[in-house]
């Protein structure tokens, strides 16, 4: 059927309060969306001026697909970033957003060439815009190069600005994600904590309406239906204004209550990170943390999403009762000029402050800017580029410091707390959050809390298998094999197919010295898997190419780099045999491959080097070593490498 014009399908609305119906076509459902949700385009007939002044709304560009009007600055501009020694570039070519990377030093030529084609658009622009790509195997990586509105110019990433980044490398996590993008589909448990880190290829664009109103199916159908009482077609929607004044809170907070970003909120047992619907109590959902960090207190903590968590914690909030609403503020559908959010920031603080015009001259002016000196811009710790609206609302405003500029700096946490512990009978379940959000955070790095979370589970024995896949995360990081495989052991009585605990169960065999048992357990994973498990594929060719099959080894290398290229390792390791079974084009091939992806992989520069030095290619494998002395990861044999290569050309 034809699909009804606009101007039809809005008459076929407004009618049916008098029992005018129009048949239509089926509704399409969200591009691959969950079950419930239709696409957001299917809202605009009946509220067009919403739909087209949300545009404009940050929310709304926090994810596109690039196109020549939002990708950032001007492109084929290298970026030098002297601390990694990397540059890199974007560039258009043939439709499509490509990224560049590459290592020059001095006059040689360029070395460790990579470019890779860029799926999306992180951020609005307001403040910066990062990229991603997405690999055959559906996960998404952020690239290290970020653009700044403020600055107007190119620079690192969040997080990238050192010289031991992470490169291309660094994996989008879902719980990072959610609060860029429309809800994706997922089959049954897709999106649950240890579910493998893989997005749909279609994700919806932005922040979309039904992130804040709930799944829009029966009440797109219901309007479209006409003759039903407009009570009815409202009822078939959530709409946040009528919700409890807790539950609309955290319609927002969903977002943007975040205490720290290096521990995101982590999803509860048995909840997707996708999980949270509008109405819902963020606590049943979500577990929030806050965090303390070493030389710095928590009253001077402010990253770029903290938002509702400063807010939460000033005073006026406090005092009055936790009545100021984000809704107060923001009008989530439109972006008001500066002039009438002025305005309305005002209004709220005169909501208490009734006798600020005539307390003091500063005062007196009704159009005066409460914001400008009470909600001071101050520069994020954790996007150094970036200055952001700090809404912990001050008395006094702080000095010019807070928009002096920072280098970027590691957090050193000291110390993670629940952000809102429970008490009574729940505190044994709080307990119990906490020591899972420290292992999340530290796994094998923080020893005490993987003994603590052992504690924890022994004497509590949840059901789930999800927070003994915690302990094992826990207990392989640590190395201690026996101990994790006793957890992955309890997560599989629980879950007897659970793919990831199967994975687990074979490092934990291998990590004890059973490598014939750890081949045969991955072999039987990977037999008929319907999803690629690049890091299972992985770890069977290492171990296969250790007890010398190396065919059987090369073919499972092979499989994890189909599905996730940028797996350095794997590229070192098939070329190792490749090289070894005398195939050197292709096992050259591989080994450039494992430093393009990852330029500081200090075993492939030495193989690589080593390999051109017998080849007389003697100056591109000096220029490999030097590279790798400043910046490889363990440098000290590159140096006894080098030594010895320069050595030779002096006899």
């Amino acid at each position: 059927m034809r699909r009804p014009s606009l101007a039809v399908r809005l008459l076929s609305v407004l009618a049916g309060s008098v029992g005018v119906v129009l048949l239509a076509e089926p509704l399409r459902a969200a591009d691959d969306g969950p079950t419930g949700f239709v696409a957001d385009r299917e809202c605009t007939p009946c509220h067009v001026g919403l739909a087209a002044s949300f545009r404009e709304v940050a929310m709304s560009q926090a994810l596109a697909a690039p196109r020549p009007d939002n990708v950032g600055g001007p492109l084929g501009e290298v970026f030098v970033h002297e601390p990694s020694g990397q540059r890199y570039s974007l560039f258009w070519r043939d439709g499509s957003l490509v990224f560049r990377s590459f290592v020059q030093a001095g006059d040689a030529a360029p070395m460790h060439e990579l470019e890779i084609p860029v799926d999306w658009v992180l951020g609005s622009g307001r403040h910066a815009k990062s990229y991603l790509y997405r690999t055959p195997g559906g996960e998404l990586y952020q690239l290290p190069i970020a653009w700044y509105a403020e600055s107007g110019r190119w620079g690192m990433a969040p997080g990238f600005d050192r010289p031991d980044h992470d490169g291309v490398t660094r994996r989008v996590r879902r719980e990072c994600l959610a609060c860029h993008a429309a809800l994706p589909a997922y089959e049954s448990g897709g999106d649950a904590r240890w579910a493998p880190q893989r997005f749909p290829e279609a994700l919806g664009e932005g922040i979309g309406c039904q992130r804040c109103h709930g799944p829009g199916a029966e009440h797109v159908r219901r309007a479209w239906a006409g003759g039903r009482p407009p009570a009815e077609i409202r009822e078939a929607i959530v709409n946040p204004a009528r919700l409890p004044r807790e539950r609309r809170e955290e319609v927002c907070y969903q977002c943007h209550l975040q205490p720290s970003v290096t521990l995101p909120g982590i999803a509860r047992e048995g909840q997707g990170d996708f999980a949270f619907r509008p109405g819902d109590r963020l606590a049943d959902r979500r577990i929030l943390v806050e965090v303390e960090e070493e030389g710095l207190p928590a009253a001077d903590r402010f990253e770029i999403n903290h938002h509702a968590y400063r807010l939460r914690r000033s005073r006026c909030f406090t005092a009055s009762g936790g009545r100021i609403s984000c809704l107060d503020c923001h009008d989530p559908h439109r972006r008001p000029p500066p002039a009438e959010l002025a305005a309305r920031v005002r209004s709220v603080c005169l909501g208490c402050h009734r006798t600020l015009s005539t307390a003091s001259p500063a005062h007196a002016d009704v159009a005066a800017d409460c914001a400008a000196c009470h909600l001071p811009k101050r520069r994020a710790q954790d996007v150094v580029h970036a200055v952001m609206t700090d809404h912990g609302i001050v008395r006094h405003p702080p000095g010019r410091d807070a928009l002096a500029p920072r280098s970027e700096r590691e957090p050193a946490l000291v110390g993670v707390e629940l952000y809102d512990p429970p008490s009574g009978s729940d505190r044994g379940q709080g307990e119990l959050d906490r020591a899972l959000a420290v292992v999340r955070l530290a796994g094998g790095a923080s020893p005490a809390g993987v003994e603590r979370l052992e504690r924890l589970l022994a004497a509590r024995a949840p059901a789930s298998a999800e927070p003994w896949l915690d302990l094992a995360y826990g207990e392989l990081g640590s190395r201690r094999f026996a101990a994790a495989e006793r957890a992955v052991a309890a997560a599989l009585r629980r879950a007897p197919d659970e793919p990831q605990a199967r994975e687990w169960a074979a490092l934990a065999r291998a990590g004890q010295g059973d490598r014939e048992g750890a081949i045969a357990q991955l072999r039987a994973l990977l037999v008929g898997g319907r999803e690629p498990r690049p890091e299972a594929e992985f770890n069977l060719g290492r171990l296969l190419l250790d007890r010398g099959s190396v065919d059987e080894a090369i073919l499972h290398l092979q499989r994890a780099l189909d599905a996730r290229p940028n797996l350095a390792a794997a590229s070192f390791h098939l070329g190792r045999a490749l090289l070894g079974r005398g195939e050197t084009e292709a096992g050259v091939a591989a080994l450039r491959r494992a430093l393009a992806w990852d330029p500081r992989h200090a075993d492939a520069t030495v193989a690589l080097a080593d390999f051109l030095a017998a080849r007389g290619a003697r100056t591109e494998a000096l220029s490999l070593l030097r590279y790798g002395t400043s910046h490889a990861r363990s440098p000290e044999r590159l140096r006894r490498r080098l030594a010895e290569l320069e050595g030779s050309g002096n006899r």
